[in-house]
């Protein structure tokens, strides 16, 4: 793509191939084996318009440059499939959400508890469903729907923590069972304060989709947006300027930093290593500031929207935005040294939360958590996108897979930012930050699918159309996928190094609640 190109999202067709509910663990298998990999899956209600239910899987193959969806229609009165779970274990929370929120039943799920409703939440009450309102208050049901899976045997304890927690950290119910000190066994109970973002989008114009989407996550705001925007400058052809597409490009890795930065400061936290994370909090601080002077929003909402972004860079602020980013490089190179050379430090982080190659593969771990344990998966790379078919990053991985690999990488991933924005900035390419939808859009029909690479993995927004509505609406963040992870890595460990592990995963609650 040159400078001055614009580029139009309708290079990434979809292909759409439907098969019958018996075939498709086979169809899956078969695109397992050629490298396929798993992005999302999204359940539809179909039967307002004569159909039944819909369940569409998301791949993305390697040597094609579009997407394909793998679609199976269920009958409106037996809704239901064998589970996918046993060949594509990453998909076995997407089958809970379905069977929760549209009664579609994966049959021989190895762990067909609920996962989205709340435990008093009446059964055969399925929200998602287009029969059942947006505001709907059901009764209580008289029997909980869930209980935590615990480890038996003498000797073994049970400890709760949440789901209400002290400070400013959101819901969710983690059930330890404990042998001394050991953690033998987590389960994770989140979903505690679920909002209904993709139930309330139904029926809206696609045009005003952009505040509650971007709200999915704050800090994962820009990436939401920009999967939102991509679905929709598909279904209409929209080119995008030159300029947007930079200026796109270089919100997407602002967020990316400033997240890396959070979590930078986040793990010496956990040690007790103080002055490491009033240095890591200072730099994250300095870069939110950044963001807020640069863009108009510290954490970047209301920044991109269809057609390009909505705020251009005057000159003058191009050049003080690159001298303020070199002065931050300096002094995350120096807090890099200074904690990767503390021998207490370092000692504490190696071996702890080892996430194994092998499970991060096979339950499809994203973002900086599969790449520390030598996963090499980037969408900016695999499927590029924005300017990122001209400035493709380096894919940063460690080998190790615990706290300290998934430390390193972001501090190299950090680097790999910094230069990254400042070419962006030095090349910006002149014209228009933003072009205006082509005719017809605003009666746009059929399927969009946006995904980038966010600040913690693959960003996924699966976007159906009526007559430029809504029809269906379905987010995958990457905290999503990377939460079952999380209970895979922390047995065998010291529950007082559960904080630790959990913040160098750096996952999010509000991107389950949505």
């Amino acid at each position: 793509m040159s400078a001055a190109e614009p580029w139009s999202q309708s290079g990434a067709p979809l292909t759409i191939r439907e098969a019958d509910a018996g075939e498709l663990a086979g169809a899956v298998t078969a695109a397992l084996a050629v490298g396929a990999r798993y992005l999302t899956a999204a359940a539809a209600d179909e039967r307002a318009v004569g159909g039944g239910f819909r369940l569409d899987h998301v791949f993305r193959f390697p040597d094609r440059p579009g997407l394909d969806v793998l679609r199976v229609r269920l009958p409106a009165d037996r809704p239901e499939y064998p589970s996918l779970t046993p060949v594509l274990p990453a998909v076995h929370w997407d089958e809970r959400e379905a069977q929760d929120l549209f009664g579609i039943t994966p049959l021989g799920h190895p762990d067909p508890r609920r996962l989205v409703l709340p435990d008093d939440w009446p059964a055969g009450l399925h929200p998602l469903r287009k029969d059942v309102p947006w505001n709907v208050h059901p009764p209580c049901a008289a029997e909980p729907g869930w209980a935590p899976r615990l480890a038996g045997g003498e000797g073994v304890v049970f400890m709760p923590v949440g789901p209400v927690h002290a400070g400013i950290i959101e819901s969710g119910h983690f059930a330890f069972s404990l042998m001394g000190e050991t953690i033998l066994h987590l389960d994770v109970r989140l979903f505690q304060k679920h909002r209904g973002v993709e139930k309330i989008l139904e029926g809206r114009p696609w045009a005003d989709a952009g505040d509650a989407v971007e709200r999915t996550c704050a800090a994962c705001s820009a990436s939401h947006q920009a999967a939102w925007c991509e679905a929709v400058e598909q279904l209409v052809d929209w080119e995008l300027p030159a300029r947007g597409v930079y200026l796109r490009t270089i919100l997407l890795e602002c967020e990316r930093l400033y997240n890396h930065l959070n979590d930078i400061a986040a793990i010496p936290a956990g040690t007790g290593f103080a002055v490491a994370a009033m240095e890591g909090s200072v730099l994250k601080e300095q870069m939110l500031r950044l963001q807020g002077a640069a863009f108009g929003h510290r954490y970047l909402f209301g920044t991109i929207r269809p057609g390009g972004v909505v705020r251009d860079l005057p000159t003058d602020d191009i050049a003080e935005l690159r001298r303020r980013l070199a002065r931050l490089r300096v002094r995350l190179g120096r807090l890099a040294q200074r904690m990767l050379r503390h021998p207490g430090f370092v000692d504490r982080l190696q071996g702890a939360g080892v996430l194994s190659r092998r499970t991060a593969l096979d339950l499809g771990a994203v973002g900086p958590s599969a790449r520390a344990s030598a996963v090499a998966q980037d969408l900016r790379v695999d499927r590029p996108y924005l300017a990122y078919r001209a400035f493709a990053p380096m894919v940063v991985t460690e080998q190790a897979g615990d706290v300290g690999a998934r430390l390193r990488l972001r501090f190299r991933e950090a680097e790999v930012s910094f230069e990254l924005l400042d070419r962006l900035l030095h090349g910006l390419p002149p014209g228009p930050c933003r072009r205006e939808a082509p005719g017809g859009a605003e009666r746009a029909e059929g399927l969009g699918i946006g995904c980038n690479e966010s600040p913690r993995g693959a960003n996924v927004h699966y976007v159906q159309l009526r007559a430029g509505r809504i029809e269906r609406y379905r987010i995958r963040t990457a905290s999503f996928a990377n939460w079952p992870l999380l209970m895979e890595a922390v047995p065998g460990n010291l529950i007082g190094d559960f904080p630790l592990i959990n913040k160098s995963f750096e996952l999010c609650y509000a991107c389950c609640d949505r």
